[in-house]
């Protein structure tokens, strides 16, 4: 295989808790990207449109799609199994380094508070170490998220440290990895 990751296959099955489901984007989702698109840091850290319309809610899940056959990594719905509707999003992304891959989520406004984004990182991380031949995984927080810290934290990510006036040139990020030993 070398040093280069091949194309991620989606979860089969999708990766669940009974509480959450991993999947892939469908066109019923259109609903969570306009939830997404009220939030103002989702548009600002992601391709969410900041202005929804249908079109560019269709536009947002074909690119979730094209990450998967462009093989640039896999993008999924967080799904809340009880309501069978999408409430975020998890992507796992390849970084230019060999065999390392970020981590990113967000869940809609409505659906905070409810553990949504620490159980979609608990299913994907181990499968992402343990299924998809992934080495490193990586996750950038802004350092006031701490919701997004703790879920992290929780998974058994370690803080590396703050990367200065990171995030679009201005914005300090804290750096979290996390490497198979980690799962042991």
């Amino acid at each position: 295989m070398g040093d280069r990751l091949p194309r991620l296959p989606y979860p089969d099955p999708p990766l669940g808790d009974g509480v959450v489901l991993l999947r892939r984007w469908e066109g019923r989702d259109l609903a969570c990207v306009e939830a997404a698109a009220t939030d103002p840091r989702i548009p600002s850290g992601t391709t969410v449109p900041a202005m929804f319309s249908e079109a560019e809610g269709t536009a947002f899940i074909k690119r979730q799609w094209g990450r998967q056959s462009d093989g640039e990594g896999l993008s999924l719905a967080i799904e809340e199994e009880a309501t069978s509707t999408a409430v975020g999003l998890i992507a796992l992304l390849f970084r230019p380094e060999p065999l390392v891959a970020g981590v990113g989520y967000w869940v809609i406004p409505e659906a905070r508070g409810r553990r949504f984004a620490a159980r979609a990182v608990a299913l994907l991380a181990p499968w992402a170490l343990r299924q998809a031949s992934v080495r490193r995984l990586e996750a950038l927080v802004d350092p006031e998220n701490l919701a997004s810290m703790r879920a992290l934290e929780g998974c058994g990510f370690q803080k590396e440290g703050l990367l200065r006036s990171y995030l679009k040139g201005k914005h300090d990020a804290f750096i979290y990895s996390l490497l198979p030993s980690d799962l042991d």
